[in-house]
């Protein structure tokens, strides 16, 4: 697994073995990237169920100006902070070893400001993404112009919701039983 674009371009991220961890595919990342644009300058991340941390990593190397990483995992709280040291993005992230999405309330408390692009990238099945997106609005982490980009499975009868207060899904995007929803807020904040 490595970063598919900007400044750490092709740099190698540590992965996180187990059988509930999935990071997303080099494929996958590079594709998302495509349709969010491959300059972030300036952009602010949250990278929820953060996992690896590749997501917002590959949003540091292209430019954002700062990323909040959470999962609420020891090790992937221990792997994100060494990706983030390979790559030498620790003084532009901050890693968060919370549970999601209730913890959500907590991160306002922690300085972090609003953003403008979070990743949700929870575990398959689990019905986390509709919680989620409801407790950014409810903890007023959102810029009114945010992009949420969440990602779930075909196979694991878990679907991107439709239709969800504060949100508009723009489009979305299956590679294998992969499916990736592109959400704009509007009013969020």
């Amino acid at each position: 697994m490595r970063v598919t674009g900007g400044m750490v371009k092709g740099h190698r991220l540590i992965k996180i073995r187990g059988a509930h961890i999935r990071p997303t595919a080099d494929m996958v990342r590079n594709s998302i990237f495509n349709i969010l644009g491959q300059t972030l300058t300036g952009v602010t991340v949250l990278d929820l169920f953060a996992g690896t941390g590749s997501l917002g990593i590959e949003c540091l190397s292209r430019g954002a100006k700062r990323a909040v990483f959470i999962d609420n995992s020891r090790r992937a709280f221990a792997i994100i902070k060494k990706n983030l040291t390979i790559c030498g993005l620790d003084e532009l992230s901050m890693v968060v070893r919370e549970e999601l999405p209730k913890g959500l309330n907590r991160i306002r408390n922690l300085g972090c400001g609003q953003f403008d692009l979070v990743f949700i990238d929870p575990p398959y099945g689990k019905g986390y993404i509709e919680p989620t997106m409801n407790k950014l609005v409810e903890s007023n982490l959102l810029t009114h112009h945010a992009m949420v980009v969440a990602e779930s499975s075909t196979s694991a009868n878990d679907p991107l919701p439709s239709k969800i207060p504060h949100f508009r899904l723009q489009q979305t995007r299956s590679f294998g039983s992969t499916v990736i929803g592109f959400y704009s807020s509007h009013g969020a904040s």
